[in-house]
């Protein structure tokens, strides 16, 4: 589960929904306090995303590490 702060904003992360489901990365565009919106792939508009089937890719952000 992430926790993104606005310095995630263009930060890619994994989602897993499920053991059954295909990871996919995507990157965040924007979140509020139910979802994070994360487009995926090649897709044209970001997905509505719970939290907690998202995972970071890569190294945190400075704001996230000094929270």
């Amino acid at each position: 589960m992430i926790a993104p702060s606005p310095a995630d904003i263009g930060r890619e992360v994994t989602y897993r929904g499920s053991s059954e489901t295909m990871p996919e990365v995507g990157i965040i565009t924007s979140f509020d306090r139910f979802f994070v919106f994360v487009r995926y792939g090649a897709e044209p508009h970001s997905r509505a995303t719970k939290a907690s089937h998202l995972e970071w890719v890569g190294p945190a952000s400075l704001a996230s590490s000094q929270d």
